[in-house]
């Protein structure tokens, strides 16, 4: 692609237009550079180069695509940067040469001289900037500056140029654009070239020709050298043409054609003669210009660099000077502050030698003040006087033995095991004489009772507790917080043997100093004699001024030294010993109020023991009361049988009085509530009976065996054989009957609900194992537990049924409610708060609930939320079943179960999550992700609510919040979902109704083991 163009400017003169890569910067003006159709040519040459000859050395550097090197030579300088290349042709060494316009020095021996035939003109063009000229007398630097300025904007760029006209030395006159900018304009707002007062002092003979192709580096000298040598011929021509004509005027027209072919012979064989000439000429001319150009350059740069070394020399000088007046004028302002001192001091020494009595007992009178407020302040405590205090405490007034406290251990040990044989005993031969042995061993435990009781009173324990409380506090303000140490045996001696040095020394001191004050004293004392003039004491006056300055410097000394020794922090080996002593006090402390904790404890549990065995020291716990009771309940339910026999017959009969029907129908009702409140105070008697057991009389199970009291232990008090299914009215529920036998009733105005199991002998004992566990977790907290309780179990004696008897709470479980009336955003959080304490209880008793669905969780009066009961007959992997672990069409089984693992309380925590997001969306049809967790990226949910949901139902049980962690979460409470609008139901239903009406076929075998 040609870039090169024709433009007509507004004075009708025709420019060259064309894009060149500058290479190479003159001066702030003046550049090199290439047309761009050329680098392609350059590239091939040098691949060409490479391919004919790879291992020719290079001479110099290698050329990238960026820039392609060229060079002009000359005899001691040259525009040269290059790739010289040998190529090998029929034995023949050919040399290349690229020219590309760059002016580098070279060395004397690296100067090549190429012979006629091997020189090509050069391809790189000298570029000048039209209008512009160097500013005169331009100093070093702002020429470096503009050269490196115009680098920047065209050096290995590709420029437009528009040529104006050719100047002296070769060079193009042009405007250059790069990159959008006019590159004259930018230098000339930069004050490296100025424009030019006269620009025709640049300019030649305009190139005019439109025709004649553009012609660049040596091409164009050689040009414009032929001309100028043309324009010679042509006026030498002239003058021989007129002196030909002169001498031939005389001649004939005959040789007139013959003299014009000689005349043009010799015309063109001048021209051609001059041509040569101009043109050999010309070659030299410019050949010395640049040579003397670069002359100039060279002395220039040279001076130059000669510039820079000496400013730079005189720069290092400089900063030296400076360094060295900085540090001296540092030493004088010292020099000047150490005579102020010394002025100052010299002073102060003039003004006390004025007054040296006064200030020499102003300075003594000052630190004997001093002194006594240090004694009366600090005195206290300086040698570790608390801790010394302390150790007697701890030492003296211990109570760390009871002489009765290890005989009564010992004691109640053997006693413990007496009652650990009674109860693991299982022969009636055997356990009248280990009930012998035990009363025996009870006996001799209440006498060592009593005698720790007794000796115990009289110990000041609490007194002893306050008093080592009040000290462990003071000492821990004092000493701060301490680590356990070992080999702490002689800390004590070590410690007073410290104090008692410490304080002789002290002591030492503090004589010296009262009996230099004590002199002292004395001087004044006999001074004042002296100079009252009424006084009989004959003194000289040598006798009293004799040795005064040695009592002053001997008090000064002295209460300086105690003054020194008061203010003295203890060093590192005493601080050590301080606190070696402290962690031995401590622990002593800690040693006995663990003691006096366990003798407290002991006391206390002694005092128990001595109130209950009393009873039983002189007497034998019995049964008899429970039969009685099991009598009562017995001939109850024979009453009953026998009114419900006379109520069936006359029911027979057809015809019977409705008034008498009514009233033994009320009869029957009132013998049901008898054997319910029977069997109440059964369950009472069973409790206080357990309490004995457990406590005192393992043996009574063994003894009694009617009584039943394994039975009722092992099921924690909820078997009964009391109970049967022939005493309740009954009304079945065969909607929810499909599985298993589900009646409902009422006692005492409490509607019930029996759920009956087929069983076997293995089957029933794991479900009493499982229903009692159960019943623990519930019995903990109760209503509070969010457990659905379990009032009885009881066995039919009629066929391998076991019954739960649980309360009833139609039309309150979740599928019942949503389906009608549901929940609002308030009501679901009360709710499912409840079911996460329900599990929580659960969990916390290792049970796994399992089947945690829909028809199992129930919505009380639609605030309160409880956790149903489960089929005791099966495990939790048995009761975690896909196909009644449903919400509508959301599945509640989590995927770890689904893939063969084990139930686990994260197994509830994502049924709970899916049914958290089934009632806020309970009409959506959710899908499922690959992993079997539901996908909530399409619901519109509040975040704290997503938040929550995801880390319910992701699929990593470990991942998943545990119930402990979700109510602990502020969130949970915060979560705003949007409330469900729904109409109030207009038709009035029963409650038995809406139960009946909600349940599928599906759920009905669900049911069959839930407490709806």
């Amino acid at each position: 692609m040609d870039d090169r163009k024709e433009v007509n400017t507004s004075e009708g003169i025709v420019l060259k237009v064309e894009d060149v890569m500058g290479s190479h910067i003159e001066d702030p003006i003046t550049f090199w550079g290439q047309t761009v159709e050329l680098i392609e040519d350059l590239l091939k040459i040098s691949t060409a180069l490479t391919d004919i000859c790879p291992f020719a050395a290079k001479v110099f550097g290698d050329p990238v695509p960026e820039k392609i090197y060229g060079g002009l030579y000359s005899e001691d300088q040259c525009w040269y940067r290059c790739k010289l290349k040998k190529m090998m042709t029929n034995e023949k060494c050919l040399m290349t040469y690229v020219d590309y316009g760059n002016s580098e020095t070279l060395k004397k021996s690296c100067i090549v001289e190429l012979s006629e035939d091997l020189q090509y003109p050069g391809l790189a063009s000298r570029f000048r900037l039209w209008g512009l000229q160097i500013p005169p007398h331009q100093d070093v630097t702002p020429f470096d500056q503009g050269r490196r300025f115009l680098a920047s904007l065209i050096n290995d760029k590709i420029i437009r140029v528009s040529h104006r006209d050719a100047a002296q030395d070769g060079a193009y006159l042009v405007d250059a654009l790069s990159d959008a900018l006019d590159v004259a304009q930018e230098v000339t707002e930069k004050g490296f070239a100025e424009k030019s007062k006269d620009a025709s002092v640049h300019n030649y003979e305009r190139i005019r020709s439109n025709s004649a192709p553009l012609i660049s580096g040596r091409n164009a000298e050689r040009f414009q050298g032929l001309a100028s040598g043309s324009q010679r011929v042509k006026s030498m021509l002239n003058s021989t043409n007129d002196q030909l004509g002169n001498d031939i005027k005389s001649r004939g027209d005959t040789v007139e054609h013959k003299n014009r072919d000689i005349k043009m012979d010799q015309e063109n064989s001048l021209l051609r003669a001059l041509e040569r000439k101009t043109s050999i000429q010309y070659r030299s001319g410019q050949k010395l210009n640049v040579i003397k150009m670069q002359h100039d350059q060279r002395m220039l740069d040279d001076q130059n660099e000669r510039l820079r070394a000496k400013n730079s020399k005189y720069l290092q000088n400089c900063h030296l000077l400076e360094g060295q007046i900085k540090l001296q004028q540092h030493e004088l302002n010292k020099m000047e502050e150490e005579l102020k001192q010394h002025k100052e001091a010299e002073l102060k020494l003039t003004e006390e030698l004025k007054h040296p009595v006064e200030n020499k007992l102003k300075c003594l009178t000052t630190k004997v003040e001093k002194l006594r407020q240090v004694r009366s302040e600090f005195n206290e405590n300086h040698f570790g006087d608390d801790l010394s205090e302390a150790v007697k405490v701890v030492s003296e007034g211990c109570l760390c033995t009871l002489h009765s406290m290890k005989e009564l251990e010992n004691t109640w040990n053997e006693y413990n095991c007496a009652q650990e044989t009674l109860q693991i005993c299982k022969s009636v031969d055997d356990v009248h004489s280990l009930i012998d042995k035990r009363n025996e061993v009870r006996s001799t435990l209440h006498a060592a009772v009593e005698e720790f009781i007794s000796e115990v009173d009289k110990l000041p324990i609490k007194d002893r507790v306050n008093v080592l409380k009040s000290l462990a506090c003071s000492l821990n303000a004092a000493y701060g917080p301490y680590e356990v140490e070992h080999n702490l045996d002689e800390v004590f001696n070590q410690f007073f043997e410290w104090r008692n040095s410490k304080l002789q020394e002290f002591n030492n001191i503090k004589c010296k100093t009262e009996n230099s004050l004590r002199l002292l004293s004395e001087w004044f004392s006999k001074t004042m004699k002296f100079f009252d003039l009424n006084s009989s004491a004959t003194l000289s006056s040598m006798e009293v001024i004799e040795g005064v300055d040695v009592l002053l410097n001997q008090a000064e000394c002295d209460v300086n030294k105690e003054l020194e020794i008061s203010a003295t922090q203890k060093d590192e080996a005493d601080m050590k010993i301080i606190q070696r002593v402290f962690i031995k006090v401590m622990q002593k402390i800690n040693e006995e109020q663990d003691f006096l904790l366990i003798v407290q404890n002991k006391y206390a549990a002694s005092v128990r023991f001595k109130e209950q065995v009393g009873q039983w020291l002189n007497t034998y716990p019995n049964v008899g009361d429970l039969l009685s009771i099991k009598r009562s309940v017995k001939n109850l339910k024979a009453q009953l049988r026998w009114k419900l026999v006379e109520k069936n017959n006359l029911e027979d009969l057809g015809s019977y009085d409705e008034l008498k029907m009514q009233g033994m129908k009320e009869e029957i009702c009132k013998f049901r509530d008898n054997i319910y409140e029977e069997i109440c105070c059964e369950q009472k008697e069973y409790e206080r009976l357990d309490n004995v057991v457990r406590n005192w009389s393992p043996e009574l199970p063994l003894l009694h065996p009617e009584a039943a009291m394994k039975t009722y232990m092992q099921s924690a008090g909820l078997f009964t054989d009391s109970l049967e299914r022939d005493l309740f009215d009954p009304e079945p529920m065969r909607e929810l009957s499909s599985k298993r036998s589900l009646v409902c009733s009422e006692i005492k105005s409490q509607r019930i609900l029996l759920k009956g199991y087929s069983v076997d002998t293995a089957t029933e004992g794991k479900m009493i194992e499982r229903a009692a566990k159960y019943h623990q977790a519930w019995s903990v907290l109760k209503e509070e537990s969010g457990l659905l309780p379990i009032l009885y179990l009881f066995a039919s004696k009629s066929e391998p049924v076991t019954y739960v008897m649980v309360p009833f709470y139609p039309g309150w479980c979740l599928k019942t409610v949503q389906a009608t009336n549901p929940l609002i955003s308030v009501e679901i959080t009360k709710v499912m708060q409840g079911v996460a304490v329900g599990l929580q209880t659960l969990h916390n008793s290792n049970i796994v609930h399992g089947a945690l669905h829909a028809h199992n969780v129930f919505a009380v009066n639609r605030e309160r939320g409880i956790v149903g009961d489960f089929d005791f007959t099966k495990t939790a992997d048995q009761r975690n079943i896909a196909s009644w672990m449903v919400a509508d069409t959301l599945h509640l089984v989590a995927p770890e179960v689904k893939h063969g693992q084990s139930a686990v309380p994260a197994t509830d925590v994502f049924a709970y999550g899916c049914l958290l997001l089934w009632l806020q969306f309970p009409k959506n049809d959710f899908r499922t992700n690959p992993d079997g967790t539901p996908d909530v990226s399409e619901l519109s949910m509040d975040p704290k609510l997503l938040t929550l949901v995801s880390r319910l139902i992701c699929f990593n049980p470990n991942d998943r919040l545990r119930m402990d962690q979700m109510l602990k979460d502020d969130n949970f409470l915060e979560i705003k979902t949007p409330d469900t609008v729904h109409e109030e139901t207009k038709t009035s239903v029963s409650d038995e109704a809406i139960v009946t009406n909600v349940f599928t076929d599906e759920t009905k075998s669900e049911l069959g083991e839930t407490s709806t």
